[in-house]
């Protein structure tokens, strides 16, 4: 599975990896609210720097909408849209899009729906057509699905026996336990392998509307034709969509568990639970994360487990937000014969953190790191579309990106102590060990 935190989702629903070779939008970074003339929102940067558009969008759905023996559903659809539509089979599609340079891409999360446009602005109508058409024309053909289940068949088989796969496999099923996102989002072999056009064709309609839509574009456009463009790209979309709810969940402490496997190189995962983003905490949280195990090189974590012991080759941690839930997943990846060596000391390092919280230099650093890396977040017309887009799905205001620095130099030594208190102080976490000795 790419499970809930399968690698994309690591940088917060940037589940795209397109890229621009273009000049930095860091000045361009005032962001307007367009209304279309029949009500569709999106939040714009308006830059003519290079004639390049680009527009992300998300819809609530995604993977947790799925039916339970129809796991994989929402990925397959997303996989499918650019497999021919209206006029265009999946060849004719993919011919178009490439003479006309336009990259068009959809993905899913366990929230959410999306897809990315990218298009030079000489293109830009007929791309704009291309995405109506995948939207709302999509030919959802056999034989394309059949070719598509099959590469999915084959991820699925390979990923059977992938220790990362299976460590976030069972860590999110351990931590949500009976909830949407305990379930592998790309779904199973048992669960894709009856998915067919009329399954497809009905999550389309129950997942691809206007009520949940949220946009951002950035780039060679201005407001006055953005919004009637808006209108013709989602206009025929219905109106609403038809969602379970999906309840609010906190991840559970259950426990080590461990999976054997013939493999030189085990993978660790460990998590807690942690602030929402409209908590007092959530701030602090991140910079708390950051002296843990976010930093690359600096970080407690690399520094007791890599850089003095050289027991892993990889080991940080990762705050992440999904809708209904927060937490913090601490991953690591050691050789089989020393995860249990490995473990100890990531668990001794966060007890430490927890009972003594972090130095005033540590929260000094962390603060200038966090402040001094963050325009790089959005360094490219892609990465800002992303990243205003993440922005509206977090409910933030279109100041944030001027306000986010003194929300982080406004976080204190005491109150990361509390934080660091608040998440890691947790008798038994759920964790999981894949490749070493069980127990």
């Amino acid at each position: 599975m790419k499970p809930i935190f399968a690698h994309p989702l690591r940088a917060a629903l940037a589940a795209f990896g397109f890229l621009l070779a273009a000049a930095s939008p860091a000045a361009a970074t005032t962001i307007d609210k367009v209304v279309s003339p029949g009500g569709i929102e999106a939040w714009l940067v308006e830059d003519h720097t290079v004639p390049v558009i680009t527009l992300s969008f998300a819809m609530a759905g995604g993977s947790a909408q799925d039916p339970d023996d129809k796991l994989g559903l929402a990925s397959l659809l997303s996989d499918m849209l650019t497999e021919g539509a209206g006029p265009y089979d999946a060849a004719g599609l993919k011919a178009v899009l490439a003479d006309r340079s336009i990259q068009l891409g959809f993905g899913s999360s366990q929230d959410y729906f999306t897809g990315r446009l990218k298009t030079l602005s000489t293109e830009r109508d007929a791309a704009f057509e291309l995405l109506r058409l995948t939207l709302a024309e999509p030919r959802l053909d056999s034989a394309d699905l059949d070719r598509i289940k099959a590469g999915r068949l084959a991820d699925l088989n390979f990923q059977e026996n992938d220790p990362g796969t299976i460590a976030d496999d069972r860590w999110s099923a351990a931590a949500f336990p009976g909830h949407p996102y305990g379930r592998p989002t790309i779904g199973t072999k048992a669960t894709v392998a009856p998915i067919g056009p009329d399954d497809l064709r009905g999550a389309q309609r129950r997942l691809i509307a206007r009520d949940g839509l949220r946009l951002a574009v950035v780039g060679d456009i201005d407001a006055a034709t953005l919004g009637p463009a808006l209108d013709r790209i989602f206009g025929d979309l219905p109106a609403t969509s038809t969602l379970r709810d999906v309840p609010e969940i906190q991840a559970v402490a259950a426990g080590q568990t461990a999976a054997a496997m013939p493999v030189s190189q085990a993978v660790i995962q460990l998590g807690y639970a942690a602030p929402r983003r409209d908590d007092p905490a959530y701030f602090p949280s991140i910079v708390m994360n950051h002296i843990l195990g976010g930093s690359t090189f600096t970080s407690r974590l690399y520094t007791a487990v890599r850089e003095q012991r050289g027991l892993a080759y990889s080991v940080d941690s990762n705050l992440i937000q999904l809708r209904r839930s927060g937490v913090l997943v601490i991953t690591a990846g050691t050789q089989a014969a020393r995860a249990g060596e490995s473990l100890k000391v990531i668990r001794d390092e966060i007890a430490r953190l927890a009972k003594d919280g972090p130095t005033a230099q540590e929260v000094a650093e962390a603060k200038s790191y966090l402040i001094g890396s963050y325009p790089l977040g959005f360094a490219s017309f892609d990465a800002l579309a992303s990243y205003v887009l993440q922005l509206q799905l977090a409910g933030r205001g279109r100041d944030f990106i001027e306000r986010y620095p003194g929300l982080i130099e406004a976080v204190t030594a005491d109150q990361v102590k509390a934080a660091a208190a608040k998440i890691l102080e947790v008798k038994d976490p759920t964790a999981i060990v894949v490749g070493g000795p069980a127990g």
